[in-house]
């Protein structure tokens, strides 16, 4: 058997190295996990076999590819339910006693996404040429998630694959439920807000341009309100050959902004500070993080490892960067909940919890409870959120409104007392 160098941490925090021998990194790990050890690291000593992951080092990041994917409109990604549904069907037909090949021809074949069938496709091609279904999905990174591939890897190796699948898809299904959740928080505010673009559209295109030509019929000074409004109206009819290619120099230029690791940090810190949405982004990360280290460790992956490639699907520059840092901490020695502690972006409840289940070696089942409770977090804020956004929305379009108005009637108001006092004259 092929003998390992492993670094664990016991239940009082001290680090021990020691050199065992296993039939791979996860029975390794699964030993180390009922010896009381929580494993950090696992570096192969030569002997056949290797490691149950593969490094993810140049995998991109979420954020990353979720930047880059804002400069390619034409980029197709495969829906997180249609995954959710794919590991539910291959565990079942992997069961079931059908061979892997049999089980990827028939998804194939009843799967309506173009991408998706093609990347399966290939797939089998590889598997026929001899691959490991862990490696022929390695080479379609924009379908499977490096996370995937690593816990499919871990499944080939222990060879309880089916059961991998099947937590796989637990995973993605409670995954695209919590996308769910956020994006009812957003449907309304965006429909609402691209209602309100239009009626002041509406307004400044067709309303105010008709209202400035009777106040240059009469002359006189206009209101600063009115004169605003007419300044805005030309820019938008008079003045649209500049004022879109300035509009357009502006997203392109924020896009630029946001691809750049400082850009993408500041804007993500002030996603995490905003006012509602700041709170919902946090906990949704945590309970994506949490979510994801419990299998991936539940399922034999160091915990190293197991941070490195839950940074990468956090979505948010801010988390991962975090969650890399923790990662370098705990090589350094120190303890999860510190290194967690110590980024300052988590918040204690979980890092307390997390440090409960390094001291009582149940880590997997107490970040699956933590999962559990900010997954109703989520719940309660996107309730909270929808219900504040609606009447908010309402109040913000009325006082446009009102805005405008005002523009417009003051200058009226003012012609009217003008003519009676003219009149009262003679």
């Amino acid at each position: 058997m092929p003998l390992y160098t492993v670094t664990a941490r016991d239940a009082n925090g001290r680090t021990v190295s020691q050199v065992k021998d296993a039939p791979s990194v996860g029975d390794l790990v699964q030993e180390m996990r009922k010896a009381g050890l929580t494993v950090i690291g696992v570096k192969s000593e030569g002997g056949g076999g290797g490691s149950a992951v593969a490094s993810t080092q140049n995998a991109p990041t979420e954020a990353q590819a979720k930047a880059k994917s804002q400069g390619s409109i034409f980029q197709k990604k495969v829906k997180v339910g249609d995954m959710a549904a794919f590991c539910r069907q291959m565990s079942t037909m992997l069961r079931a006693g059908l061979s892997l090949l049999d089980s990827l021809e028939t998804i194939a074949a009843e799967t309506e996404t173009p991408v998706f069938k093609s990347a399966l496709e290939n797939v089998m091609l590889d598997i026929e040429a001899g691959s490991k279904l862990s490696d022929a999905m390695k080479k379609h990174g924009h379908i499977f998630s490096p996370l995937m591939c690593s816990m499919i890897e871990a499944g080939e190796v222990s060879g309880s694959l089916d059961t991998i699948l099947e937590q796989l898809g637990v995973f993605f299904k409670r995954r695209h439920k919590l996308q769910q959740q956020i994006k009812s928080a957003t449907a309304y505010p965006k429909f609402v807000a691209g209602f309100f673009v239009l009626i002041v559209s509406g307004i400044f295109m067709f309303l105010v341009p008709q209202f400035k030509e009777l106040f240059d019929q009469y002359g006189g000074e206009l209101p600063f309100l009115t004169s605003v409004l007419i300044l805005i109206s030309d820019a938008i009819v008079k003045w649209w050959f500049i004022t879109l290619p300035l509009l357009a120099g502006a997203v392109a230029a924020f896009i630029f902004w946001r691809r750049t690791p400082a850009g993408a940090e500041s804007w993500d810190r002030m996603i995490l500070k905003a006012p509602l949405f700041g709170p919902l982004t946090l906990k949704s990360g945590v309970s994506r993080f949490t979510m994801t280290l419990s299998t991936l460790v539940r399922n034999g992956i160091t915990l190293d490892q197991s941070l490195e490639i839950t940074s990468k699907t956090l979505g948010n520059y801010v988390l991962e960067q975090a969650i890399l840092d923790a990662r370098q901490k705990l090589i350094q020695g120190y303890s999860l909940y510190q290194a967690l502690t110590d980024g300052g972006v988590f918040p204690s409840l979980m890092t307390k919890m997390v440090k409960v289940g390094e001291d009582s070696g149940a880590l997997p089942d107490m970040l699956a409870d933590v999962t559990e409770y900010y997954e109703e977090e989520v719940t309660s804020a996107v309730q909270g959120i929808t219900s504040l956004i609606e009447p908010a929305l309402i109040i913000c379009l009325g006082g446009v409104v009102l805005v405008v108005i005002l523009g417009i009637y003051l200058p009226i108001f003012n012609l009217s007392r003008t003519a009676a006092k003219g009149s009262a004259g003679k």
